[in-house]
This record gives C-alpha cells, sequence and structure tokens, in this order.
C-alpha cells in the first residue's frame, strides 16, 4: 500500500485510475513508464508495489513456494486460517513436549553409554550441522513450498527419533540427535513462516510470541513425563512413543496447505510453471540453487574449529596435542577456501552477503549470535549444576532449567502487544531489555554456587529470561520489517542460523571453561583422602558426584567446582553483551504499522480509503475518513451504515471540489463520502485543499 499524494492542482481522473482495479488491457505510456522506474526498485519496493496492483493476484514473477503461499491466502476462508491456527498451536506443543522430554532423559542416556563427556560434542555437532542447513531450508521453502518443506523435514526429524530410540552407543545417539535437530529446527522455522504469511506486521509479534506459549506447558509437564518413562519402562520410550506419534500431529497440516494449493489451481489464481528442463537438469540447477558444496565446506570448517575444545573437556585432545592443533587450523583455512569458492566458483552464493548490506539485517543477525553466545557459555552444564548443588531430582532440575523457558514465553506475548499498541520495538529492547539481561547475567556471578540461596538464581532467570523474549521478538520483527514475503523464509534462516552459531561458539566457550576449572576446583577442594578419585568423579558425570552425600567434604568440593566453573561462564555472558548495544543501536527503527508492509491475502480488499487531514489545530482529533465505492453497486466489508444513498461517478475529473462537502450525508453526484458526521460547533467546515493522501486497504 502506498501513499497517493492529492495536491492542488493534480488531475483528479489520474487519482482515480491509480486507485481502480488494473485492468489488462490496459497499455498506457504512464504504465511503459511505470515499469521503467521498477527495475530501479530494490525487491521490498517492488513487493510493494506488486501488493497494491495486484491485490488478489499471485505475483507473476515470485518463486514457485511464495506463488504457493499467496494462492494460499487468497484462497481459503477465514475460519479455515482459525482452524488451522489451533493446529499450529498443537504442533507447537508436541514440539515442545518432545523437547522438553528430551533434554531431560539425554543426560540419563549418556551416563548409560558410561560417556557421559560426549554431551557437549553431541550439542556443539547438532547446533552447527543445524544451523548451517537453515539457509538450505530457508530455500527450500521459498523454491518449493512451505507443505513440501514440511513433509521432507517431518520425515527427517522422524528418522533422528528414530535412531534416538534404537541406537546403542554415545556416537550413534550423536548421530540421531543432529538428525532429530535438524528436523525440529526446520518444522519450527516452517511454522513460524506460515504465521507471518498470514499475519499483518502490526499482530505479527504477538503472533510469533502466542505461538510459543506452549512452551510454558511443557516446561512443567515434560520432566514429569521424563520421570514418568525413566521409572515406569526406559529413556528409550521417551523417544520411540514420538516416533509413532509425530506423523499424525505434522502430515495433517500439511496436507491443509496441499487441499487450498489444489483449491487455489481449480479456480484459476495458481497455475504450474513450466521449467523446460529434464530431471537431469533439474538435479543440476537445484545443486547449484543450494550451493551443496559451499555448505559442506562452510559445515566442515565450523565442525573442525569448534569440536577440538569440546574433545579437550576430557583429555581426549590436550591443548598442544596434533589432536587439537590440527583440525582448528584446517577449520580455520576452510573458512577461505568458502570464501574463495563463493567469491569464483558458486553459480548461486550460499549465503545471501546482499542482505547484509542492510544495517538492520546485520544488525539483527550479529545480536542474535550474541544472545545465543551469552546464553550457552553458562547454560551447557547448568543442568548438572542445578542438580548437584542443590541437591534436586531430575523433575526439580527440569523446572529450574525450564525457568527461562516459562518467563521468556510467558512475557514474549505481553511484548507482542506492546508492539502492537505502541508500534516500536527497537528502543524497548535497547532501553530495557538489554540491560534487564545484562544485570541477571552479572548478579548470577555472585549468587552462583551452594553459599547463596537457590532463590537467586530464580531470581537472576527470570531477568534473563524476560530479556531473552523481549530480544528474540525484536530481532525477528527486524527483519521482516526489512523484508518482503519473498525473503521472509531466508531471514528467518539467516538470524537462526547465527543464533545456532553463536549458540556453538558458546557451548565451545562453555566446554573450554568447563575443563579448565572444574578439575581444577575439584582437586584444590576434595580432601586428601579423595585426591586419587577427582578423574573418576570428573568423568563419570552427575550419577557419579550424586552418590556422595550432601554435606560430605567430597560432595561439597564437586559442588564448589562446579560453582567455580559458573561464575567463569556468566562473566564471559555479561561481558559479550556490550557487543549488544551496538547490534541494536544500529537497526532502523520500524514502524510495525506500516500499511505497505501488509502482504497479499492479510488485508481487507473491498474498498479504499481516502484520508481528509484537519487543519493542524485539529490533529489532536485525528483525521476524517472518506470511503470510495470502486464498482457500482459495491460495499465495504462491513456496512458503515452512514450514507444513504453512494453512487458510482464515472466522470470524477468532472466533479468540482466544492462537490464534497463535510455536511452531506447524500452524494448521488460523487463518490466522496466522509465515513462520520462532522459536529459543526465543534470544527469549521474542511475544505478541499485538506487532502492529502490514500492507501489502497
Amino acid at each position: 500500500m502506498v501513499v497517493i499524494n492529492l495536491t492542488r492542482g493534480r488531475k483528479d481522473r489520474a487519482i482515480v485510475e491509480d486507485l481502480r482495479p488494473t485492468q489488462e488491457n490496459e497499455k498506457t505510456d504512464t504504465n511503459v513508464e511505470q515499469n521503467t522506474v521498477d527495475d530501479g526498485l530494490n525487491n521490498l519496493s517492488r513487493a510493494e508495489k506488486e501488493t497494491r496492483e495486484h491485490p488478489d493476484e499471485v505475483s507473476a514473477n515470485a518463486a514457485d513456494g511464495v506463488r504457493k503461499a499467496e494462492a494460499v491466502a487468497l484462497v481459503w476462508s477465514k475460519k479455515a486460517v482459525v482452524a488451522t491456527y489451533a493446529w499450529i498451536w498443537i504442533c507447537f506443543f508436541m514440539l515442545a513436549l518432545h523437547s522438553s522430554i528430551g533434554s531431560n532423559v539425554l543426560y540419563y542416556a549418556y551416563s548409560n553409554f558410561q560417556n557421559a563427556s560426549q554431551v557437549s560434542t553431541a550439542t556443539i555437532l547438532a547446533s552447527i550441522v543445524g544451523g548451517v542447513l537453515k539457509l538450505p531450508i530457508g530455500k527450500i521453502l521459498t523454491l518449493w513450498g512451505r507443505a513440501e518443506g514440511l513433509i521432507i523435514f517431518t520425515g527427517v526429524y522422524i528418522l533422528g527419533i528414530i535412531i534416538l530410540a534404537a541406537c546403542n552407543n554415545a556416537n550413534s545417539y550423536a548421530a540421531g540427535y543432529v538428525l532429530y535437530w535438524v528436523g525440529y529446527d526446520a518444522i519450527y522455522i516452517i511454522l513460524d513462516i506460515f504465521i507471518a504469511d498470514t499475519s499483518g506486521m502490526r499482530n505479527r509479534a504477538f503472533a510469533f510470541a502466542f505461538a510459543s506459549t506452549p512452551f510454558i506447558c511443557t516446561s512443567f509437564t515434560g520432566p514429569l513425563a521424563a520421570t514418568h518413562f525413566l521409572e515406569t519402562s526406559n529413556w528409550r520410550w521417551a523417544y520411540g512413543s514420538f516416533a509413532i506419534i509425530m506423523p499424525f500431529v505434522f502430515l495433517p497440516l500439511a496436507g491443509v496447505f496441499k487441499y487450498y494449493e489444489n483449491k487455489a489451481r481449480k479456480m484459476g489464481i495458481l497455475r504450474r510453471p513450466v521449467s523446460g528442463r529434464t530431471t537431469m537438469q533439474s538435479i543440476v540447477h537445484y545443486l547449484h540453487e543450494f550451493d551443496i558444496i559451499g555448505a559442506f565446506i562452510l559445515m566442515a570448517a565450523f565442525i573442525l574449529f569448534l569440536l577440538p575444545f569440546s574433545l579437550a573437556n576430557y583429555g581426549r585432545a590436550q591443548y598442544g596435542e596434533a589432536a587439537f592443533i590440527a583440525p582448528l587450523v584446517i577449520g580455520f583455512c576452510l573458512f577461505f577456501v568458502f570464501a574463495a569458492w563463493e567469491k569464483w566458483f558458486a553459480r548461486t552464493h550460499f549465503i545471501p552477503y546482499q542482505l547484509f548490506r542492510d544495517r538492520t539485517v546485520f544488525g539483527a543477525c550479529g545480536l542474535s549470535a550474541i544472545l545465543y553466545f551469552s546464553f550457552y557459555s553458562w547454560d551447557l552444564y547448568y543442568y548438572y549444576f542445578v542438580m548437584v548443588v542443590y541437591n534436586l531430582d531430575v523433575t526439580m532440575t527440569g523446572y529450574m532449567t525450564a525457568i527461562y523457558t516459562v518467563g521468556s514465553c510467558f512475557w514474549s506475548p505481553i511484548f507482542g502487544l506492546w508492539i502492537r499498541y505502541v508500534k516500536e520495538f527497537k528502543y524497548s529492547c535497547l532501553f530495557f531489555a538489554l540491560p534487564l539481561m545484562t544485570l541477571g547475567a552479572g548478579l548470577m556471578i555472585h549468587f552462583r554456587g551452594s553459599d547463596s540461596d537457590i532463590g537467586y538464581v530464580i531470581m537472576c532467570q527470570i531477568f534473563i529470561a524476560f530479556a531473552g523474549g523481549m530480544m528474540v521478538i525484536g530481532e525477528q520483527m527486524a527483519v521482516m520489517c526489512a523484508s518482503d514475503r519473498e525473503g521472509i523464509p531466508m531471514m528467518i534462516s539467516l538470524v537462526s542460523l547465527f543464533s545456532n552459531l553463536g549458540g556453538a561458539i558458546g557451548y565451545a566457550v562453555s566446554a573450554a571453561i568447563y575443563a579448565n576449572t572444574f578439575p581444577q576446583g575439584l582437586r584444590e577442594a576434595l580432601p586428601e583422602s579423595a585426591k586419587d578419585q577427582w578423574a573418576a568423579i570428573y568423568a563419570g558425570g552427575y550419577v557419579a558426584q550424586m552418590k556422595f552425600l550432601p554435606g560430605t567434604k567430597e560432595r561439597d568440593a564437586i559442588n564448589f567446582a562446579y560453582g567455580y566453573s559458573q561464575k567463569y561462564g556468566c562473566i564471559a555472558a555479561t561481558a559479550i553483551l556490550v557487543l549488544a548495544v551496538p547490534c541494536i543501536d544500529t537497526q532502523d527503527d520500524y514502524d510495525c504499522y506500516n500499511p505497505k508492509k501488509e502482504e497479499k491475502g492479510t488485508k481487507s480488499k473491498s474498498h479504499v480509503t481516502i484520508l481528509l487531514k484537519a487543519s493542524k489545530q485539529y490533529k489532536r482529533h485525528f483525521t476524517r475518513h472518506l470511503i470510495y465505492y470502486p464498482f457500482e453497486n459495491s460495499r465495504p466489508s462491513r456496512d458503515l451504515g452512514l450514507f444513504r444513498n453512494p453512487k458510482r461517478c464515472d466522470n470524477i475529473g468532472d466533479a468540482e471540489p466544492n462537490h464534497v462537502n463535510s455536511r452531506t450525508d447524500d452524494l448521488n453526484s460523487c463518490h466522496f463520502c466522509l465515513s462520520e458526521p462532522i459536529n459543526e460547533t465543534e470544527y469549521p467546515v474542511l475544505k478541499p485543499d485538506r487532502l492529502f493522501g490514500a492507501w489502497d486497504v
């Protein structure tokens, strides 16, 4: 939607022609000239113009996945949208439930394999692989479609669950864990993009936040369910049962998408494009389009660069040994190989570098990486920390680790409503959320450990949770405000990529801190009689550590070592947040209720609103609205009931300006009409020269 400035002396006929629906048979010099201007527009401006001129048609030049999304949004009813939203909430609930159960049985599974040390290795690996693959996920959704992407990654997700349920060692568990999180993240992104496809910008923050509310429920039910699985069967059924359930959760949603795509085709709104390629040509085309080689190079670079820090945790590679140095150097060199590949060999760049020219996108991606680095620099061993130091069972430990999830998911819908009414998010994040997160992370430095009450740790977690819920919504809104519908999957995937990479680096830092502080603190604090047991206590995980009863010198030494390690993790988390200030400050201050940002299928298309602005001294009373009926006998979607006989006037150019009268409600000679009566005692007669703009709604 775009403002059409109305100035004194402009021809009224041209204005009305701009407002009327585009006719296919109208070929004017103005259109040719306008098309020439379009070539210089950026993607966002071109999308806004396309939406304004063809609000009820699928974008002709858009990618196939975007055209399908537009077609679905144009053909389905409001009831179908509401029902689909309800089912999406259920999908989020099931994702959240199993994520909560899995996070609680993960540590038990590794301890069962007698190799708890590999938990950080698997976590870093899953974070890197899942993060790098998010850009191909975004491209799949753009090029192929939302339904196709949901079907593919539901299969990946189920395969990961099956491997987790059937694995017999830590290595196979790590492989299943990676596939599981690749599928999980992809499904989560697809559901987010569906919400973005069907919601206006003003309500999108609340819609995104509301979709996260299932995590509040599952934060309490998940630990209970995990405990039940561990007590009544085993951790394998915590995965195996969901391999049966999850297809019946996600595949019906893909079926809904395909149903309305087919309906759009039958109505002639969506036509299947003909590529003209053979099967082999299509395979080669998509290999280049997804830049598979670039993806593998980047993935290998991050894995080789970050995993040595995890290997050094438990003595599998020392810092001065070749096993640590060699992969680190090779990984570092692969970053340059990736850059060379992207510059000279790749037909399609794996990373859309042009997006980083937008300072909002650059700042949001940097903020995402910093937030996840800050969080995971202390979170990796937080589960063990609260369980051992405060002597909690699995259920209560799950509640402690769920504080961030519950707090952020509770506070983010409130922030979404704040954005809806205030229409801004940048300064709320900069002046409230960021200081609150810094305060929470800083206080954790002091209150961690057995010397302080657990209530202070809970307070710090609440501060971090509220701030995190705000800033995650803020960074997502920033990139969506800077993008059109075609770019939203890639934007969300890009932010998610940086969050995963930031988290992976945070994991590596946390692992390095733990490896260099926990053993040192443990050796120093253990009594002389138990100093020779430090290696077994260190490698045995919480199962070995909790065998020492609370109050014993050995348990006190273990508690001291955890607190000593957490101290340095919290220092790293607090220090990195300084870089978040420029990341937020560089973002543009977008108005979240910008009419230009409304997408096809998310707005009323029944009439055009003309705004009549009062003189400056009456500005506080807002503007006066006029309704234009573009066709004879047409009405708005809701009857205002204010005028008796509105008619279409074909010759608006002949209508004199004085036909616009603020006191008449019978406009047989002119299709301009006021949307509400004006009290003459409060306002002077509004002159036609007060007309200043028009919006297509």
